[in-house]
Formats: C-alpha cells, sequence, structure tokens
C-alpha cells in the first residue's frame, strides 16, 4: 500500500472516529458528508439512497442499589421504563426477577426473548473478558435490558435493585451513499458507517469504511473487469441492518457481495458461516485461493453471533464474503477506539482485498 494513500486512510478513519455515529445523529451525518466529499474528488457520480425505520433509541440509564444510583447503558430495542426486583443470575429461577446476563453464546435478542417467556422482568448485562459495559440490541423486545461492567454486575446479585432505561422511539431518516466503477454485472463492496450508542466505533466500522473508499481511489483509474464495482457506504446497520435491507428490496444482477466490517483488530478472518447460516461457497473458495496464491494465511473462521449487512444479500441469492476479526474482544465497547486499530492489518487487508478485486474474473 502506498505511504501516502495509508495517511489518507489514516485521515478519514480519525475523522469519522470523532464522533458517535448513531443513524439520524449530527456525528453520523458529518461523516456521511465527508464520504460525500472523497467521492467527488474521485469525479465518480453517487447516489443518496434515504429510508425511514422506527428505533428504540437509548438515552441513559441507571441502577439504583442501596440508595447508591449507578450508571447503566441501555440496548438498542429496550422498552422505556424502570423495574425494581432482586438480581439473580440467568441459569437460576427469574421469575418476578432481573436476570444478571453474561454476554456471548446466543445473541442478546434470543436469550432476551427466552428471560421473557420465563417470567423475567428485566435484564442485567455484563462482559465476563473487559472490564467495561457492552452496548447490544435486543431489537425492540418489549423489554427492559441495560449493561454495566463486569464488577458492577457481580457487586448487584443477590441484591434488590431498580432499573430504569430512557430511551426515545425514533424515527430514523437513514441514508446509503453508494457509487460505481466498471460495467457489467454487480460485485459490491461493502460497510457500515454507523456506530452503536455511546461507543465510537473506531474498528467497528469507521476504519472498514475508510478502508472501502480508499480501495475505490485505488482501482478507479485500473480497473477494466467483466464485472462492476459497487461500493456502498450502508446506514442503520448496528439498529438492525436497515440500511442493506432497504437497499436489496430493488437488487438487480448481483452476483456478489464482499462485505467489511470490524477488520482493523488484531484476529483478521474470513466468516464462512454466521448467525445466519453459511456465506457463499463459491467466493470464498475465489478468495481462498487468492490467499494460497499470496502466500497469506488468514483463518477462515465461524462466527455463530456474526451478523453483518452481508446477510440481506445472502438472503437475496447473492454469494456473499463476510471478511472482519474473530475474535474480537473490543466489539461495541467503550475500547473500541481509533487507537485500538493495527495499521499493518490494514494494510495486509488492503493489498489483499485490491489484488482479488483486480484478479477476482481469472480465479
Amino acid at each position: 500500500m502506498r505511504s501516502e494513500l495509508l495517511e489518507e486512510l489514516k485521515e478519514i478513519t480519525a475523522f469519522f472516529s470523532s464522533y458517535i455515529r448513531v443513524s439520524s445523529s449530527e456525528g453520523i451525518r458529518k461523516s456521511q458528508d465527508r464520504v460525500k466529499k472523497f467521492i467527488k474528488k474521485l469525479k465518480l457520480p453517487f447516489v443518496e439512497e434515504n429510508f425511514e425505520v422506527e428505533k428504540n433509541i437509548p438515552l441513559e440509564g441507571s441502577i439504583r442499589v442501596d440508595n447508591v444510583s449507578l450508571e447503566a447503558y441501555p440496548f438498542v430495542g429496550s422498552s422505556w421504563g424502570e423495574r425494581e426486583a432482586k438480581v439473580v443470575d440467568e441459569h437460576d429461577e427469574v421469575e418476578g426477577k432481573i436476570a444478571l446476563v453474561r454476554v456471548g453464546g446466543e445473541r442478546e435478542t434470543d436469550k432476551v426473548r427466552r428471560l421473557k417467556e420465563r417470567g423475567a422482568v428485566g435484564a442485567i448485562f455484563y462482559l465476563e473478558e473487559l472490564e467495561t459495559p457492552f452496548i447490544g440490541n435486543i431489537s425492540d423486545e418489549p423489554f427492559i435490558a441495560v449493561s454495566v461492567d463486569r464488577k458492577t454486575a457481580e457487586a448487584l446479585k443477590g441484591k434488590k435493585v431498580r432499573i430504569e432505561a430512557k430511551v426515545k422511539k425514533t424515527k430514523v431518516r437513514g441514508r446509503n451513499i453508494y457509487f460505481d466503477i466498471g460495467r457489467g454485472p454487480f460485485i459490491y463492496v461493502t460497510a457500515h458507517l454507523d456506530s452503536k450508542p455511546f461507543v465510537y466505533g473506531a474498528l467497528d466500522n469507521a476504519v472498514g469504511v475508510a478502508l472501502v473508499l480508499t480501495l475505490a481511489k485505488e482501482l478507479r483509474y485500473v480497473y477494466h473487469y467483466p464485472f462492476r464495482l459497487r461500493f456502498m457506504i450502508t446506514d442503520a446497520e448496528e439498529l438492525g441492518l436497515e440500511g442493506a435491507k432497504h437497499h436489496v428490496k430493488n437488487l438487480k444482477h448481483a452476483y456478489y457481495v464482499v462485505n467489511i466490517d470490524s477488520v482493523g483488530w488484531c484476529n483478521p478472518a474470513v466468516i464462512y458461516r454466521d448467525a445466519h447460516g453459511y456465506n457463499g461457497e463459491k467466493i470464498m473458495e475465489k478468495f481462498e485461493k487468492h490467499l494460497a496464491d499470496l502466500r497469506i494465511n488468514i483463518p477462515f473462521k465461524e462466527g455463530r453471533r456474526g451478523r453483518s449487512d452481508h446477510v440481506p444479500f445472502k438472503e437475496k441469492g447473492v454469494e456473499a464474503l463476510f471478511l472482519s476479526s474473530n475474535p474480537f474482544t473490543l466489539r461495541h465497547t467503550f475500547y473500541d477506539t481509533y487507537e485500538a486499530i493495527d495499521w499493518n492489518v490494514i494494510e495486509m487487508w488492503f493489498d489483499v482485498i485490491s489484488s482479488f478485486l483486480r484478479r477476482f474474473h481469472n480465479l
């Protein structure tokens, strides 16, 4: 990767990473303006694709225990309200109680659904691996779910507490931005720009968007192959893949999608199977051959909790390649900042993906 292009990639990433980029917020609008400014410099036409969805967006939360108020972080989709009850482990009898839930295994939405069936009145989530809250999503389940750090979670077990979540039912005005290079049927190259509430999302997914933009700049004048590259920066991925869902409603002539999400961490991986099943067999075979030709070892891993913007494409029959990190310990936490990015890994991804797109028709 050319040094000047790497410096530009770093500068764009730093700009995005200075904002919390929740859909419809000022932070994402400023970031989208930066995307459009970059594309205009490439002198390429682009499309702004607008959509609307209603979501419960968290504002703030708290836990009251022993006459002390502790800060907590409501999940996306959590209900507004408060619940008072004893805190018990999720594996104990939870009826009429608040469940203490470790992040991991099943997706948070599925855990909440099971807790509701068992009669729990609320949930407090925590991460076992890191001393930080985890910002999750429960897909607008009518339930109160908040997060705290591990030490706080351990101290709450067995106590009677009152949890409170303040959320706002919001008409989210989302915006995808896409542009094309070349002609023919489409290979999509996608990355989401939005972040979870409360976090800056440098790895997830500011650097992914910057990588897509610099890939486009690199290929702008050298791509002359029988597929059209459509570079798409999506919105509202963190609210339930809403931008990608909207785009694929009218999808035509798309054969493949390369989805770049959370690639700047120290564990690069190709996710061959995620929460929605296996990804594209043909495109993964091509990518595996490409890696072998380059003599680069990127492991193919299963990510049962993985879910990103390739999923709506996959459900339309499009072959999906999901490039990410696994394990990705910092996901949806306050540690996901610009300082956490491994730039050697980003340079590797840039070289691998740009050459893959150039060689695609011959693999």
